[in-house]
């Protein structure tokens, strides 16, 4: 048996680490774990980029009872497999061609002779041929309105290198619904080839080095996951990677890789995506419906049993990772210094667009669970922070005059998106962007700004640059660029977004801060990803074989109608596990453009569990004793599973105090196992938990949770200043801060 400590910290990167003495089982009796995500690469790849925009808007249905498109959006005939764009730009629809190709991106040669499309070499125009029409032939840079509003489109704004010099549109797209007489299509969709070149502008900017290949964070986390998931189940599972779109040879579609595994007799799937946030639209059709769909087509529609690991985010080894990174940032700031903390994520619409036919982008926004996912990651996050550095810095979460959790009181961000694509009937609970909480912190008279990066586990084009475009963000330099610097500390005016130098005496000017993503924890972040996945491997009824499990207790779990498991006997008689029904069953899920309720408070959460689950209790060896300069411990170190299952509504944890003497309530903490850390750290409340309850009747402690783990009950040594220990992380500096105790935070 592998020793517990290479399981959890996983210090064996060999590779014949799974290849144990445990012989392979039929792979009907395996778990195929199938990792998903963009898997973008670095540099320009003329492959990615001309299949990306294909895999954005999917499939259509070309008839109304055509098979595997049950999952499809939209009515017939404009029904799509994803519905994030209208049905007229994605696909060519009679009557509106011009809206699906009215235009090409050429380069022209050197003589002006020809003209070459960008991305297909094979269609080219003679100059001599194009009819002397004013208006007609335009450089790439010269276009009025960028055609995507995420790029820089052609121009690096540092120093105005034109990255599509050389580079003609020839025709114009459609006036609103409206045909351009200056139309001239060449039979390549509008959207390949704005996408194209928008990628040969951003990807310029981005990398002096255009050579392909894929980010070193999404090579590290994939190696971090797979070793750790062999680590804690050996050969009863098989890991393998799929991307949305390819990037040959290094990445293959999601959809292949599924079939691949349902040919070679795989009949459970752990569908799993490295995304902090859980939303419908990636995993319900980015991930599910290309799978499902590619299943159907090749004869094994029904026959596979799946799982999901929909989110990385707000469990113990997510928030450490994340609470570097603010460090990073954070050590800029002198200490006992008020900052005001804007934590941001991507963002989605909502409700969303209601415009009919052809022009419809039938997604439903209004039913994502998106929006409730992320702020309560977020809420576990701002608990982590003013716990760990309270004491260090005055952190300002709210804008002046708000206090508390509820969304609109908080700087609480969304990155990707503008204004206009929160077009709520209540403006007051509109969700608001990361521009705009600036532009409010900066009112508010708050001189230090961070902007914490959640949602993005590596420092790829969306966080370097789209972020950027669309909310005034300004870029490193070159240099920082080359040494490797990807966060931004800049300064503004209170009444301008322009960067200014910054001068301390002057009261106006405000300072601000723009954190990286995880890059340089990519190992941690892989580590706390395969534990999420661990938990779906689990809800197969799959345990790790590498560690020491006793199991005490199992039950079902309902997702609407919750459920309780409890301990009647043993050595853990009296642990309990409980479960809160959905208090709102049919929300958002039930959600239209026009009847839906926006979520603002994490206290009143429309969710309770994610998935109908059998819940277990029992033990893992775990180095209790790490946990004993915190306090003494009162009672067993209890698992409680499926591994790091998370809930939206907490659920409520009871375990017994195991010790003669009797504790003192006052001094009792709740705390958590962190795989990373190798350490406890205490169990932070949830929105709206009355924090920890000592029942002296029957001598048991009770708190919330949303997330399962091993769990420890201490009492606290007197005048205790705990700390989370760091070791094996980067930055170990973090031992310096004193951890303020539950009761502070609540």
């Amino acid at each position: 048996m592998i020793a517990w400590r290479a399981v959890t910290s996983v210090l064996v990167w060999t590779a014949g680490l799974a290849q144990a003495a445990t012989p392979v089982v039929p792979n009907a009796d395996r778990v195929a774990v199938l990792i998903t995500d963009w898997a973008e690469p670095e540099g320009f790849d003329a492959h990615y980029r001309r299949t990306v925009v294909s895999r954005s808007f999917g499939a259509r249905a070309l008839r109304p009872d055509e098979p595997c498109t049950e999952n499809f959006v939209g009515q017939f005939p404009f029904r799509s497999q994803i519905g994030l764009v209208p049905f007229a730009v994605a696909f060519e629809t009679k009557g509106l061609e011009g809206v699906y190709d009215s235009m090409g991106l050429y380069r022209r040669s050197a003589d002006g002779a020809t003209y070459t499309s960008i991305v297909d070499p094979s269609v080219t125009i003679a100059a001599q041929d194009l009819p002397p029409t004013p208006g007609l032939v335009r450089p790439a840079r010269d276009i009025e309105k960028k055609p995507l509003s995420r790029s820089f489109w052609a121009l690096d704004p540092r120093d105005d290198t034109n990255y599509l010099d050389g580079v003609y549109q020839i025709g114009r797209s459609p006036v609103g619904r409206q045909a351009n007489p200056l139309a001239f299509p060449n039979g390549i969709r509008d959207a390949d080839e704005y996408s194209y070149a928008a990628a040969i502008t951003d990807f310029g900017i981005l990398h002096e080095d255009q050579t392909p290949r894929l980010s070193p964070a999404t090579q590290q986390v994939e190696q971090a996951t797979i070793v750790t998931l062999q680590a804690l189940f050996g050969d009863r599972i098989e890991v393998r990677h799929g991307a949305y779109a390819a990037f040959p040879p290094h990445t293959r579609v999601e959809d292949d890789v599924a079939l691949e595994l349902a040919k070679e007799g795989f009949r459970r799937m752990v569908l799993a995506r490295e995304t902090t946030d859980n939303n419908n639209y990636a995993n319900n059709f980015m991930t599910k419906g290309y799978i499902e769909r590619a299943l159907c087509q090749g004869g094994y529609g029904g026959q596979i049993e799946y799982q999901q690991a929909r989110q990385v985010g707000r469990t113990p080894e997510y928030n450490l990772a994340l609470l570097h990174i603010a460090k990073q940032n954070l050590d800029n700031i002198p200490q006992g210094a008020e900052v005001a903390v804007l934590y941001t994520t991507y963002g989605l619409p909502f409700p969303g667009s209601e415009a009919p036919g052809p022009f419809a982008a039938p997604h439903p926004w209004a039913a994502e669970v998106y929006h409730e996912n992320a702020y309560n990651n977020y809420i576990a996050f701002k608990r982590y922070l003013e716990a760990y550095f309270g004491d260090r810095h005055q952190f300002a979460w709210n804008p002046r005059g708000r206090a508390g959790d509820l969304r609109t009181d908080n700087y609480y961000s969304y990155g990707i998106f503008t204004p206009a694509d929160s077009n709520t009937a209540d403006p007051a609970l509109r969700f608001r962007t990361l521009r705009e909480n600036i532009d409010i912190a900066k009112q508010d008279g708050r001189k230090e700004v961070l902007v914490v990066l959640s949602h993005w586990y590596y420092n790829g084009r969306d966080p370097l640059l789209a972020i950027r475009v669309l909310q005034d963000i300004p870029l490193q330099t070159r240099d920082e660029v080359r040494d490797g610097q990807l966060w931004k500390l800049w300064c503004e005016r209170r009444d301008a977004s322009t960067p200014v130098p910054c001068d301390a005496d002057d009261p106006d000017v405000v300072r601000l801060q723009y954190t990286e993503t995880f890059d340089r924890w990519a190992r941690e972040f892989g580590i706390g990803y395969a534990h999420r996945i661990r938990g779906a491997v689990e809800r197969f009824g799959v345990l790790p074989t590498t560690v020491d499990l006793e199991i005490a207790a199992t039950g079902p779990i309902d997702r609407v109608r919750g459920g309780t498991v409890r301990v009647a006997r043993g050595a853990l008689r009296g642990t309990q596990l409980t479960v809160p029904p959905d208090a709102y069953p049919e929300q958002p899920e039930r959600f239209t453009i026009k009847d839906h309720r926006v979520f603002n408070d994490p206290a009143d959460n429309m969710v309770s569990a994610w998935d109908d689950f059998d819940a277990y209790i029992g033990t893992q060896r775990v180095p209790v004793r790490k946990a004993d300069d915190q306090g003494r411990r009162v009672s067993a170190a209890v698992l409680l599973g499926p591994y790091r299952t998370l809930f939206n509504r907490p659920a409520t944890v009871t375990i017994p105090v195991q010790t003669a003497r009797k504790p003192e309530p006052a001094r009792l903490r709740a705390f958590i196992y962190n795989e990373v850390s190798e350490d406890w750290e205490p169990v932070l409340p949830p929105a709206g938990s009355p924090g920890l309850r000592y029942d002296a009747a029957k001598r048991s402690v009770s708190f919330e949770t949303q997330v399962l783990g091993v769990f420890l009950i201490l009492e606290a040594k007197p005048g205790w200043t705990p700390r989370w220990a760091v070791k094996n992380l980067p930055v170990a500096a973090l031992r310096c801060a004193r951890l303020r105790t539950v009761s502070d935070v609540v």
